[in-house]
């Protein structure tokens, strides 16, 4: 499958088949033009992910074409690789200026190529998100500027933040692969691709926190009472979903009342997820896991916590639970995060949210959420629940 369009500018025809044989089809539309001119007339019909711009051409030079299309703000995010035979600094420093992103030097090597195309395409990539994220901010300007102040100091600059964590891992070491990849070893190479993917899945977990987030604070949910959230089916298939469909371990004890909540089905299996998570994530071999759901007083009390066993090696606990406070692993920060916004969720839907310190002997998170109403009728109603006011 042809995924990502690639311009390749050169007045001599040969280097074409060079590049195409070196560069995989499975992967790369690959386009050509002969002639500066014919690059920049062309951009609209191959809108290009890469440019591949030889620098030595008639007419315009590789130069004069990269300093047009950066100049054009379509264009301009576009990463331009200049393919030289010029190899004093002099020469690539006029290519800088001219706002070229990377260099592969004539004869051209396929392993250096193919580095360099790939990460140029990870910078476009991570730049076509920025823009998302900007045309999303455009759309709801109005809905944003009434929660400017949330945004600006609460948990969107904590998503900042913990996105340059697996970004920076991620761009240091394909700056390492890039500069070393003829030296390194292929057990080296397979670690390096494994520490990328392992922070690519936490960008994308991350991702979809940030999303959800971004609904709660812009968006002002209606609960429909005929589509009611029924907690106890939720929490087996928060359960089934966390261990694989595998059988329920001995050691989590799940009680729930039956229930009917005037809340959004998809808001209350995010809570789950997101508590069956962490209350899992702080538990330990010698400790149970209880998960309560309650109706007390036209209210729903739901809980999660870890105890210890009867007969369990305290000290043993002790020290398991001051290794957990004392670390600090982008996982647990981004565990914080999803309590956070579950408490806001909460917050949005007039409940309360409690937790414990996960340094004391029993780790509990605890929130009330409301019933739908026992005097309106279920099954088809039309009824809505009133409108759930945003936090601000």
């Amino acid at each position: 499958m042809n995924t990502y369009s690639i311009l390749i500018v050169d007045d001599e025809p040969n280097n074409f088949d060079v590049i195409q044989s070196l560069l995989p089809e499975e992967s790369y539309q690959l386009h050509y033009a002969i002639s500066g001119e014919q690059a920049i007339a062309s951009l609209e019909k191959f809108d290009p992910d890469v440019i591949l711009l030889d620098v030595m051409m008639p007419g315009l030079n590789g130069m004069e074409v990269c300093k047009q299309i950066k100049a054009m703000s379509k264009w301009q995010a576009v990463p331009i690789v200049m393919v030289t035979a010029l190899s004093s600094k002099e020469d690539l420093a006029r290519c800088l200026a001219a706002g070229a992103d990377d260099f592969v030097n004539k004869p051209v090597n396929g392993t250096e190529l193919r580095a360099r195309v790939s990460s140029m395409l990870r910078i476009k990539k991570q730049h076509d998100r920025i823009q998302s994220f900007s045309k999303l901010q455009r759309h709801n300007i109005h809905s944003l500027a009434n929660n400017l102040n949330e945004i600006r100091l609460d948990l969107a600059a904590e998503f900042s933040r913990e996105f340059d964590i697996p970004l920076n891992v991620i761009l240091e070491t394909n700056e390492h692969l890039t500069k070393n990849v003829e030296q390194l070893s292929p057990a080296a190479i397979l670690h390096i691709v494994g520490q990328n993917n392992r922070s690519t899945l936490q960008l994308r977990k991350l991702m979809e926190k940030f999303w959800f987030y971004l609904q709660l604070v812009v968006e002002k949910p209606e609960s429909n009472y005929g589509d009611a959230s029924i907690p106890k089916s939720i929490v087996k298939q928060s359960l089934m979903n966390r261990f694989k469909g595998l059988a329920l371990p001995k050691n989590i004890i799940c009680e729930i009342d039956d229930a009917q909540l005037a809340v959004n089905s998809n808001h209350f299996q995010w809570v789950c997820n997101e508590l069956i998570e962490y209350i899992l994530s702080n538990a330990n071999p010698n400790s149970r896991t209880r998960i309560y759901g309650e109706v007390i007083d036209d209210v729903f009390h739901f809980s999660l916590s870890n105890y210890l066993r009867d007969g369990a090696d305290i000290s043993m606990i002790q020290m398991t639970k001051s290794i957990q406070v004392n670390s600090s692993t982008y996982e647990e920060r981004e565990l914080q995060i999803g309590l956070k916004i579950v408490k806001k969720l909460v917050n949005n839907y007039d409940g309360v949210f409690l937790l414990s310190s996960p340094d004391e002997e029993e780790t509990t998170v605890y929130l009330t959420l409301p019933l739908v109403p026992k005097r309106l009728p279920i099954a088809g109603s039309q009824l809505k629940a009133p409108m759930v006011s945003v936090e601000r």
